[in-house]
């Protein structure tokens, strides 16, 4: 039986009694305190974004529903609690760096993965057809991906429109760039058609050797 409409797709107002409400698999859009948000949740991750203000940003007022909570943007993985270990961007960084074919460096993909309990894995999917500017490859089978990873060389991380035409269902994305120099990194989280750029340390305890392009780019 396909689920019907209403069941995938729900409305809810942020009070301060009840800002989110359970975590339901599908679409939640979400009236705050600071604007309109909307919720994915599905086997492998539950996250929330910001995808409009009341209003324009930068006007001197605001129309702000009475009676509502503001929110923060999150992501959660049912697999994993809490930020993912940064030290697994040291063995990565060194892979994508290792990416070159015929003296030009090419792009490479990433996906980190929940493992046994208690344990991530950083894959690299095989088969993988990559040029200075895109790569493609299969997505890895019977794994739960937490974050989709692609590296950029020269260029600083940003999402192109291939990117954007990919990333729409639900899934956290992430790209490093510059990785010869001061290596940089750039994530944001896909909620079904909306995308919203977050900080590094969202996902990641920590950062080192990354600098984290969020609000720069």
């Amino acid at each position: 039986m396909i689920p019907s409409l209403s069941t995938l797709v729900r409305h809810h107002l942020a009070t301060p009694a009840q800002p989110l409400p359970g975590a339901t698999a599908g679409i939640t859009w979400i009236w705050a305190a600071n604007g309109l948000f909307k919720r994915g949740v599905g086997a492998d991750l539950d996250a929330l974004i910001q995808v409009a203000d009341y209003v324009p940003r930068g006007r001197a007022s605001q129309l702000v529903p009475p009676g509502l909570a503001p929110l923060l943007p999150h992501v959660q993985w049912p697999a994993w609690p809490g930020r993912i270990g940064g030290t697994l961007l040291n063995p990565l960084l060194a892979s994508a760096r290792h990416a070159v074919v015929n003296g030009t460096a090419i792009e490479k993909q990433f996906f980190i993965v929940a493992g046994a309990p208690g344990a991530l894995r950083l894959i690299a999917p095989s088969g993988q057809q990559a040029t200075p500017a895109r790569v493609t490859y299969a997505m890895p089978a019977g794994e739960r991906i937490l974050v989709d990873i692609h590296s950029h060389h020269q260029m600083p991380p940003f999402f192109s429109a291939t990117d954007d035409a990919d990333d729409l269902g639900l899934s956290v994305s992430v790209v490093i760039g510059t990785i010869f120099t001061l290596p940089t990194i750039r994530c944001r989280l896909n909620v079904y058609g909306h995308r919203q750029a977050v900080p590094a340390r969202m996902l990641f305890d920590q950062l080192s050797p990354f600098v984290d392009s969020y609000g720069v780019l």
